[in-house]
């Protein structure tokens, strides 16, 4: 609240002084209205975001490009229950369950996780990366392209393990234009915005039949997420829409044409959000002295998923796997 005082010219100066209570609408105000929409996990990490001692991520952090082992625990969330997903939101569920159904059985070829029938590369980008995890298991060996005979159970790992154990692929959720014109806002929107599912192997055997051919069987699949809370601007300034004290109203064209403040809808006022409005709070708590407004790394829980996956590879497909990986070196 601020005080303003409003002059009348029809009395007297001395009398007419009235103090008028006006109502401010301030991004702290923002985890209250989630709230009231019964945003819960949208309202608590912004809360920690505010309340959290001073930390802010480089760019490198924020693509995974950092040991996770060397990151304070504050700054980390890792139990987001991943089952969230399908509750706090109707438009996220058909996504996950089209790519679970396209993956939950696969007999050598899948452009996620098994071979392609392209002319040259024979191998998806997924297959690549599981055989790229088996190498650092000392598995593969490059010269005499062979792979060694194994079984791996990762399925009591967390999120923040497996992304760096056996993580080989990902899909995209909320982040096309169309659906960041069009998507349902939602507790999943308040909180992540637009983020990526993980794809790792929980339970693989390799073994080698007579014929020499090396046979990959995956048993479970574990699907979770990782994103970060931050308000780090890649170009443009992000929009995070109109608010005001009851709700939020996405952005038109127009209104975002033109960057308006402000904009009215039924007689009531919303009040323009971006991410450099988190980045100014930011630099105005740090000149007053204040330890806040902590960034920090967002992974869920793990959700399994049984699959019936056979690929076979041959020392072929292994040098394959060889020229690929060389080339990105």
């Amino acid at each position: 609240m601020v005080n303003m005082k409003v002059k009348s010219k029809l009395t007297d100066k001395k009398e007419n002084k009235e103090i008028i209570q006006v109502k401010v609408f301030k991004i702290t105000d923002i985890p209250d209205v989630m709230e009231k929409k019964g945003w819960e996990i949208a309202a608590s990490f912004m809360r920690k975001w505010f309340n959290d001692s001073y930390y802010e991520m480089d760019k490198q952090e924020k693509l995974n490009k950092v040991d996770m082992h060397s990151i304070n625990k504050q700054h980390i969330v890792d139990d987001l229950p991943f089952d969230w997903l399908y509750t706090a939101s109707t438009r996220i569920s058909p996504i996950i369950n089209s790519v679970v159904k396209e993956i939950s059985e696969v007999r050598e070829y899948n452009e996620i996780l098994g071979r392609t029938k392209g002319v040259s590369n024979q191998l998806s980008n997924g297959l690549i990366a599981i055989i790229g995890r088996l190498e650092n298991l000392g598995l593969v060996d490059r010269k005499l392209k062979t792979m060694k005979s194994v079984v791996l159970d990762y399925s009591e790992l967390p999120a923040i393990e497996l992304d760096r154990t056996s993580q080989f692929n990902y899909f995209p959720i909320g982040n096309t234009l169309w659906e960041k014109a069009t998507d349902q806002l939602d507790d999943v929107y308040g909180a992540l915005g637009s983020f990526i599912v993980k794809i790792a192997f929980l339970n693989l055997n390799v073994t080698q039949d007579k014929a020499g051919f090396y046979r990959i069987e995956i048993n479970e699949l574990g699907l979770y997420v990782r994103d970060t809370y931050e308000f780090m601007n890649d170009g443009d300034d992000q929009p995070l829409g109109y608010w005001g004290w009851d709700n939020i109203v996405k952005p038109g064209v127009m209104s975002e044409l033109f960057e308006s403040a402000k904009i009215t809808e039924d007689g009531k006022d919303y009040f323009r959000v971006t991410n450099g409005s988190f980045v100014q709070y930011r630099e105005k708590c740090q000149k007053a002295g204040k330890n806040v407004t902590g960034d920090f790394f967002v992974y869920s829980t793990v959700k399994k998923i049984k699959v019936d996956i056979t690929i076979h590879l041959n020392d072929i497909d292994i040098e394959e796997y060889v020229t690929r990986t060389n080339k990105r070196a």
